[in-house]
């Protein structure tokens, strides 16, 4: 983990911020990097952008004042959301976890904060995150996955992010991988619906399909025991296959073929040097990144390091204020 420095002042400072669909951590650094303080928050879901940028820098201006410094002193702030974000138009899509329109964020931004902000996708954050102090540290050819309430990813290539064409690279929470995975209804649709990979593989995902065999079929005791009368959570499935449930156990099954199957083809598409794996599901799973890369070892012909995320859930506010502290290096020359 980064370990904490102080700094006098706030001089310096930049703030990181990742945003996901169940929790939002905020992060404090100092001019190299080193934490000075964090916090991590649920999510507010249900709202607007607005409301929601309103709400983002009331806690991180509370944070700063904690520390003795104000929201005005900060050098710079990096944002990570949980979509593609358009750096030309400011706008983000393909984020059904916010449920947000499709609009120009930046102006709800500047309506808080008037300095140096950077927007990126959350995981091409968490990328440069474990890249600058983490799994992937001094690595130039690498891809990211997250394995969360969806699926998210990134690409890091020739010693820089790579985003595509229109923002949109590493959204491997989209990847088709079978014929029912096929979308339906009107073109565009799938844009506001996870996708077919994260549907299945996910935690949520996870957790719907045990809760629906679950509902099929006969109730598996140890499931509904550690559920308490409650929702079914990924967890809950996880702990229900080490006790011995065999509808958990197939249910994970499903969910890691699909998994391998995705970066065996990210194997043999782009050969990185390295696939980081983060997200609650792994962090929450110690075993989930040794079980992956034994089945994606049988699937391809290319071999690929597979290693879990070493910041946990840290990288992606780490990297969201590393590509603040970028943004401000640039601005200066």
């Amino acid at each position: 983990m980064i370990k904490q420095q102080h700094s006098a002042g706030g001089r310096g400072w930049t703030a990181g911020i990742d945003v996901g669909g169940t929790k939002t951590l905020l992060c404090l650094t100092g001019p190299d990097g080193g934490i000075i303080s964090k916090r991590k928050l649920d999510t507010l879901l249900g709202g607007e952008p607005g409301g929601f940028m309103s709400w983002l820098f009331a806690q991180l201006a509370q944070l700063c004042r904690d520390h003795g410094t104000e929201l005005a002193g900060l050098a710079g702030v990096g944002i990570g959301l949980p979509g593609v974000v358009d750096e030309s138009s400011g706008i983000l899509s393909c984020a059904p976890a916010l449920g947000w329109p499709e609009e120009d964020i930046r102006p709800w931004i500047r309506r808080e904060y008037e300095g140096i902000v950077v927007l990126d996708n959350d995981v091409n954050m968490a990328a440069l995150g474990e890249q600058a102090a983490g799994a992937a540290a001094g690595r130039e050819h690498f891809a990211m996955l997250t394995v969360g309430t969806g699926i998210g990813g990134a690409l890091y290539l020739n010693g820089q992010l790579y985003r595509g064409a229109a923002f949109a690279a590493g959204e491997f929470g989209y990847l088709l991988l079978e014929p029912d995975d096929l979308p339906s209804g009107e073109p565009g649709a799938a844009a506001q619906q996870f996708g077919a990979l994260e549907s299945k593989a996910s935690g949520t995902g996870i957790a719907l399909e045990a809760a629906r065999c679950q509902a099929d079929g006969p109730l598996c005791a140890v499931l509904s025991g550690l559920a308490a009368g409650g929702p079914v959570t990924a967890q809950h499935v996880f702990a229900a296959a080490a006790q011995g449930s065999g509808l958990c156990a197939r249910v994970l099954d499903r969910a890691f073929v699909l998994m391998a199957m995705a970066v065996a083809n990210l194997a043999v598409t782009l050969n990185p040097q390295l696939v980081v794996l983060g997200g609650g599901v792994v962090d929450k799973n110690a075993e989930y990144a040794a079980e992956l890369a034994r089945r994606v070892r049988a699937l391809s012909p290319v071999a690929v390091d597979i290693r879990r995320a070493e910041l946990g859930n840290e990288a992606g506010a780490v990297g969201a204020a590393a590509a603040a502290r970028r943004a401000l290096f640039i601005s200066f020359f």
